[in-house]
């Protein structure tokens, strides 16, 4: 809120790409339930999309580990999105601009060949779950995700009417987030939720997700238990990902993977920034103990912070 209203560990934050890992479990949920696969092609789930290459098709797990190749969505912004709502865009307003735009805007590099990270493969693999699940993509990952693991007051804003009017608002605050205006030496709040906020792309996937440090804790809760997946699927998303000739590189299924010389995982997480906020999630495997920073500023750097945080827990470990 633009009230000045203390941060607390109930107060949301927008998790910016912090959101990925939730749209990849929600992906991973229906592949252990037989509904697709990762090897599917997306085109048998979104036809609209534009065949780049019939001997080489994009697969689903070419979305979650960024091996696609696609141009970055948030481009076609410069040239008019049709918008199906009258004051915001949605996945769906996107979908038809890959083929619209396809010769302007065509695959970055042959699908497989290297990882490059892109928002429109998340906005794609939303889209998919949406469809094989039919509902909501914000229902499915409620229903599936949040209110198993017990958060409560984590949601998906995919709409204005998706965020909730409760008679707690005062302490689940809705934080906006602020950019540093360098000239004028002020903040600048650039991110909110409806109706304080009218958002104009109110596309999911990539971001979307609201939390606060409450509801975080059980989702740390429900990633060291494994919860969800498969023990063999699990397996797969926090294993580094390979191109189609083999080549190894620090991202799983929907997670940042970090690595040894010897290429074994000692931690995972995610990032997430956009608009003024500024989140980090990581997970120390070898160390047991996991560390999440969400910002409402963006002038914060989340590395630096997390390195001193873990030198004082490292410390107390010590002692």
């Amino acid at each position: 809120m633009k009230d000045e209203a203390p941060i607390t560990p109930s107060t949301l934050f927008e998790l910016a790409s912090c959101s990925k890992p939730f749209t990849a479990t929600a992906l991973l949920i229906l592949v252990d339930r037989g509904m697709l696969t990762l090897d599917d092609d997306v085109r048998d789930h979104l036809p609209e999309l534009p065949e780049y290459s019939r001997d080489n098709p994009i697969l689903i797990r070419d979305l979650l580990q960024h091996t696609s190749g696609l141009p970055e969505y948030f481009d076609f912004d410069d040239e008019g999105v049709p918008m199906r709502h009258r004051t915001y865009a949605v996945n769906e307003d996107y979908l038809g601009m890959f083929a619209k735009l396809k010769k302007d805007y065509p695959l970055q590099f042959r699908t497989g060949s290297k990882f490059e990270y892109t928002n429109s493969n998340y906005l794609l693999l939303a889209s998919i779950v949406q469809r094989v699940a039919k509902k909501p993509f914000s229902e499915f990952v409620r229903d599936e995700i949040f209110l198993p693991a017990g958060m409560q007051h984590t949601f998906i804003c995919q709409s204005p009417k998706s965020v909730p009017q409760t008679e707690d608002d005062d302490k689940y605050n809705r934080a906006f987030g602020y950019e540093w205006r360098e000239k004028k030496e002020t903040w600048k709040p650039s991110w909110g939720t409806p109706p304080e906020w009218p958002q104009k792309v109110m596309v999911v996937g990539d971001g979307g997700v609201w939390s606060n440090l409450e509801d975080m804790a059980k989702w740390d809760a429900a990633v060291r238990a494994r919860k969800f997946l498969k023990p063999a699927t699990w397996k797969e998303a926090l294993t580094p990902a390979t191109t189609r000739k083999g080549k190894a590189f620090d991202y799983g299924l929907g997670w940042t993977l970090y690595t040894d010389d010897d290429g074994s995982v000692h931690a995972c997480g995610h990032d997430g920034t956009w608009a003024g906020f500024e989140n980090s999630y990581y997970r120390d495997l070898a160390g047991n103990r996991s560390t999440l920073i969400l910002s409402n500023r963006d002038t914060l750097d989340t590395d630096e912070l997390y390195q001193a945080l873990d030198a004082l827990v490292e410390k107390h470990v010590e002692e």
